[in-house]
């Protein structure tokens, strides 16, 4: 386990742009970044962190802006933040953590034939990885990825299962891919943590599409449901849906898509 510090990036309009431009659009490229969606681009971006790690922060912070980004205009952007547990034993719990998104972090290093295990990291379409807190190459590997067309159509349909803290998602594909994976996470947003122990201690962390509930299945046929138990603080009006197949072996995002959680009365 090793923890890199963030990279220290002088704040400059260009750079302030080129996130603009990759998580959002600004105003003026907003046409051309709409028309661009509807062909079918998107970008998954995962990063690994941890309450416990002081690098994390700044990490988060840049998160939640391309979150918010993404939210505002209607962008195939798909942020999730998977907190690892590798961090615990230092001083401080991470109460999002898990030991199976570690061990996800750990299948990305083997699919890309490294050792090097950190946090932040940030990984975009499963195939581009950095340090987390970097914002110019958060902005352009975005920005690549949203240059690039999806080769096959995934729709998704969120409703709730027989017990409230069931979802089923039903999903659609116009083709089945080979070697491949149908992952489904909730997501929640607008996350606080005072922290009291380990290098953070006495911080209060905000987070935004914290994984708080996630499942993988083998993808055998062109439709099917997956099922996913949803921890009982989650807040549904703050909570999202995100579906992405992926290679087994190369670990490369081929399609995304998100809905909204299922909200009923008592949840407004």
């Amino acid at each position: 386990m090793s923890s890199r510090q963030p990279i220290e990036i002088v704040a400059s309009l260009m750079l302030m742009l080129i996130l603009g431009q990759a998580a959002c659009g600004d105003a003026p490229g907003k046409a051309a970044d709409e028309a661009q969606d509807k062909g079918g681009s998107f970008a998954v971006v995962e990063l690994f962190t941890s309450e416990g790690c002081s690098s994390c922060p700044p990490a988060d912070a840049l998160l939640a802006e391309i979150v918010k980004d993404a939210r505002e205009h209607g962008r195939r952007i798909y942020p999730l933040a998977f907190h690892v547990d590798y961090w615990d034993r230092l001083g401080w719990r991470d109460p999002f953590a898990d030991a199976a998104y570690s061990q996800r972090q750990q299948a990305y290093a083997r699919a890309m034939r490294t050792e090097e295990i950190y946090t932040p990291q940030m990984i975009v379409n499963g195939s581009a990885a950095f340090v987390g807190s970097d914002r110019a190459r958060s902005g352009k590997e975005i920005e690549r990825a949203m240059g690039k067309s999806a080769g096959v159509k995934l729709t998704v349909t969120v409703k709730t299962g027989d017990k409230a803290s069931v979802l089923v998602v039903e999903y659609s594909l116009s083709k089945t891919p080979a070697n491949a994976l149908l992952n489904v996470a909730v997501v929640e947003r607008g996350l606080h943590s005072d922290v009291q122990r380990g290098e953070n201690q006495g911080r209060s962390l905000r987070h935004d599409n914290v994984v708080r509930a996630f499942q993988t299945m083998n993808i055998t046929t062109e439709k099917g449901k997956i099922e996913l138990k949803v921890p009982a603080s989650v807040q549904a009006k703050n909570a999202s849906i995100i579906a992405y197949v992926q290679d087994r072996s190369s670990m490369g995002v081929l399609v995304a898509e998100g809905a909204e959680m299922p909200v009923t009365p008592a949840d407004k």
